[in-house]
């Protein structure tokens, strides 16, 4: 009985911190919740969805620590200050030994008005960091 106490006291309590609690979930979540972030352009809110060292970041940043990524995303959106990303189709996501990988279909507003379209992979390790980042038009 006391077991049974102990282990639905465990499902409610945590021992994480509100914050921390808020990087986990599926990658499905993760990457709604980081296209959000970045339509805000909270660089260094989304930087917490990222491995400490990004192996691919768009096209031209390879094998870089993710607060790199995180001064590259806020360098951008300071030239680009209407920049928003619209996902149109749902995410898809595959794993395949133990990396997911999830691609993401939408218009990526440059000026807040005209847009191209974009295909965006995302690649989690198995801690859910996204270490893989790739968009092509």
């Amino acid at each position: 009985m006391i077991i049974i106490l102990h282990l639905l006291f465990a499902c409610f309590i945590s021992d994480k911190t509100p914050k921390e609690q808020l990087w986990q979930g599926t990658e499905r979540e993760i990457v709604y919740d980081l296209f959000r972030l970045r339509n805000e352009h909270k660089a260094d809110s989304a930087e917490g969805y990222l491995a400490d060292t990004v192996q691919v970041y768009m096209k031209n940043l390879r094998n870089v620590p993710r607060r790199i990524v995180t001064m590259s995303d806020k360098t951008f959106w300071k030239a680009h200050p209407g920049n928003r990303f619209e996902i149109t189709v749902p995410v898809q996501l595959t794993t395949k030994a133990g990396i997911t990988t999830a691609i993401v279909v939408g218009k990526e507003y440059l000026d807040g008005t005209t847009f191209q379209y974009e295909r965006i992979e995302i690649r989690f390790n198995r801690s859910k960091k996204i270490y893989y980042y790739r968009g092509t038009g």
